[in-house]
């Protein structure tokens, strides 16, 4: 097992996905995006370097409710349609958009919130006075976490983790028998990151901003859908369902033309069975270990 300084988005070499090594392909200039051989996955060493973004993604935190129809979705394609929830664990709450849709599509099940940015999670607590919402990095939250839960949502969060892998492991110990873990994040097989890299390697090095634009620093790991498998397997989780979906229009930044076009591609791609986002349930394998209190871990 690999320490956490060793990791690729921590300055070393090691796939923070499978552990096993990671080579530096493409330069971008403040910092490197590495590729493991073993899962295919990509990584960054953005937060080590200090790299910092080039746009602030103000519409993606300004238009969250637009993803009313994908926590729909999720709320359909739970057991029993999720109706027997007692307990909720959003990580990286944001604002609490979710957790104030969970108050009303689940009214009786305990909420709790886990958010980095100490603005967030003040919005998150106006929106939802019932919750308990942490400020606190996601992996370091679960220890004050009052679990087991029954659902454990991750929505676009799972790239900004420096450690993935022991997150998953974490969030399964927080789960009650029957209950599951949601992951929404990019699938790096997509149209756009593909698309970035591509022209990195074609130009020679020379072209960046493509795959710059496309592996931004607040991202810090891009997953394949073999090392999704690999992270669910080590944690002790099957994948009982996946499938793709795509980026609203009104959560892009950038101009007019640009989002129209890139919105476009993103639609087309959906259709055809693929998609910037994959998103998977994940439960615990038949005999896992289920819920450790924090002092068991």
């Amino acid at each position: 097992m690999a320490s956490a300084s060793e990791l690729t988005t921590r300055g070393g070499r090691v796939c923070p996905v499978c552990y096993e090594t990671a080579e530096p392909r493409i330069e971008l200039g403040d910092f490197d995006l590495h590729r493991c051989r073993t899962c295919g996955c990509w990584s960054s060493d953005a937060l080590a370097r200090g790299a910092e973004n080039s746009f602030v993604p103000e519409s993606y935190f300004e238009n969250a409710d637009v993803d009313r129809g994908k926590w729909e979705d999720l709320r359909e394609r739970l057991p029993a349609r999720g109706e027997s929830l007692d307990s909720i664990l959003d990580v990286g709450c944001g604002n609490g958009t979710y957790l104030e849709y969970a108050r009303q599509a689940f009214p009786a099940a305990r909420r709790e919130g886990i958010e980095l940015d100490a603005g967030r999670a003040a919005e998150a607590r106006q929106r939802d006075p019932s919750a308990r919402i942490q400020t606190a990095d996601a992996l370091a939250g679960l220890a004050e976490a009052s679990g087991p839960f029954d659902l454990v949502t991750l929505w676009d969060v799972f790239e900004h983790v420096p450690d993935p892998a022991a997150l998953l492991r974490g969030l399964a110990r927080t789960l009650a028998p029957g209950g599951a873990i949601f992951v929404q994040t990019i699938h790096e097989h997509s149209l756009v990151p593909t698309l970035g890299r591509w022209a990195y390697r074609v130009s020679g090095g020379r072209l960046r901003f493509p795959a710059r634009r496309t592996h931004e620093p607040h991202h810090l790991v891009f997953f394949t859908r073999r090392g999704l498998r690999r992270l669910a397997q080590d944690a002790g989780l099957s994948i009982r369902e996946l499938w793709f979906d795509r980026l609203d229009r009104d959560r892009m930044d950038g101009g007019s033309w640009l989002t129209a076009a890139t919105s476009a591609a993103l639609r087309m791609e959906n259709t055809l069975g693929g998609g910037l986002f994959v998103n998977l349930i994940l439960e615990a394998e038949s005999g896992s270990a289920s819920f450790s209190p924090p002092a068991a871990r």
